[in-house]
């Protein structure tokens, strides 16, 4: 079996490398959510579909968007029923909405589960069919409507990658879509959206983009041009987190985690993760944890357990954070990282075990983590069912 994953592994590492994509054209700033609503105007599209969810529709925070879109004459409808890991029927609902009221472009104003929706409801309106069909890679034979996206948090990464997830509500597994098609046209990392954001929520994605980060940096796959955008990544979340965290005004931190959670996202896009998002990934399905806390969980387990084979690579992204001491050896800086990141969850206030997980969900959760890594993860080194084991058993 861990031939067949090697082998996997390294037919991924190449597929992931040429896989089609483009770059999205990126506005950045404050008000630049009002630039790119602009931008559909000046584009000539006629009607856009808002997709959000209900909260942040009823806030009041849309108005500016809708006022700035009315004013350049682009219509718009919107479909606000996006909620926390998004199911098949929300995205069939969402893209009801948008052939009914005949949009041309989609726009996604929220967090990760909502740039998901949106990518797959732009998506399947072109290509008609059942949602199952596009798990895995490059399945989509016709790009998606013009995608506009405003993200509210700083961590997904989903506002740059070719990437959604997606729930099987009936198998409750996470539909795992790759496709260079998702990538969205226009982006706008728009800081002052992010003021809103809770601690809770701040804390979870950024620990979310540090993931994002650190796995790209381990993968096989990984380049020099994705490992200048990881460092850049690492460095941005050690110095600024906590600090949007703890003062949610404070927008020179909250810009900083912008793009932060941007570059990581292009970079995971191109290189995909590793086992803290097999496991994350599986403590969602079953526990319902949110996936940032999950991934926070697990991360300076999941690089323990990967040992000396990953210290190099650790030591240079301690030392991109400000860790250790010049001249320590690879090992003692790797350690210094891994210590780093549970310090910053403990700093954050963040949960280190999910609720409800039982003795008799860990075999299921570590068989589902090993099959979603061998197949889709190029990792540093195949973890054993008794390294995974350990590591989830250590959740309870």
């Amino acid at each position: 079996m861990i031939l067949y994953y090697k082998l996997r592994a390294f037919a991924v590492k190449w597929i992931i490398r040429i896989l089609p994509r483009n770059m999205p054209l990126i506005f950045s700033g404050t008000d630049s959510s009002l630039t790119l609503c602009r931008q559909l105007a000046t584009l000539g599209y006629g009607k856009a579909l808002i997709v959000t969810d209900r909260f942040f529709n009823e806030s009041g925070m849309l108005d500016r968007i809708k006022n700035t879109l009315s004013e350049g004459g682009v219509a718009f409808a919107v479909y606000d029923g996006v909620e926390p890991d998004p199911d098949f029927e929300q995205v069939q609902a969402g893209e009801a909405v948008l052939r009914e009221e005949e949009c041309d472009a989609v726009i996604a104003v929220g967090g990760g589960s909502v740039i998901d929706a949106a990518k797959m409801i732009a998506l399947l309106h072109n290509n008609p069919g059942d949602l199952k069909f596009f798990d895995g890679i490059q399945k989509a034979k016709r790009p998606g409507l013009p995608l506009f996206v405003i993200p509210t948090t700083a961590g997904t990464g989903s506002e740059t990658s070719p990437a959604a997830v997606i729930t099987d509500s009936k198998t409750h597994r996470k539909v795992a879509v790759a496709d260079g098609k998702l990538v969205p046209h226009y982006v706008a990392l728009d800081a002052g959206l992010m003021k809103t954001m809770p601690p809770q929520i701040t804390a979870s994605s950024g620990m979310d983009a540090l993931t994002h980060a650190v796995e790209s940096y381990l993968s096989k796959a990984s380049t020099a041009s994705t490992e200048a955008m990881t460092s850049t990544a690492v460095r941005l979340i050690f110095k600024y987190l906590a600090r949007a965290w703890r003062d949610g005004d404070d927008m020179q931190a909250r810009e900083a985690m912008a793009m932060a959670s941007f570059y990581a996202g292009v970079a995971f896009g191109r290189t995909s993760v590793g086992y803290a998002h097999g496991i994350a990934h599986q403590l969602g399905r079953v526990c319902s944890t949110p996936h940032g806390e999950a991934n926070a969980m697990v991360l300076p387990e999941v690089l323990s357990a990967y040992g000396d084979c990953v210290h190099e690579r650790l030591a240079a992204l301690a030392r991109v954070a400000g860790l250790g001491e010049e001249g320590d050896a690879p090992d003692k800086l790797a350690g210094q990282l891994i210590d780093g990141i549970a310090a910053l969850r403990r700093e954050l206030e963040m949960p280190l075990a999910p609720e409800g997980l039982k003795e008799a969900d860990i075999p299921g959760i570590v068989k589902a983590a090993i099959a979603e890594a061998g197949d889709l993860y190029p990792v540093p080194r195949y973890l054993s069912a008794a390294e995974l084991g350990s590591i989830v058993r250590g959740l309870m």
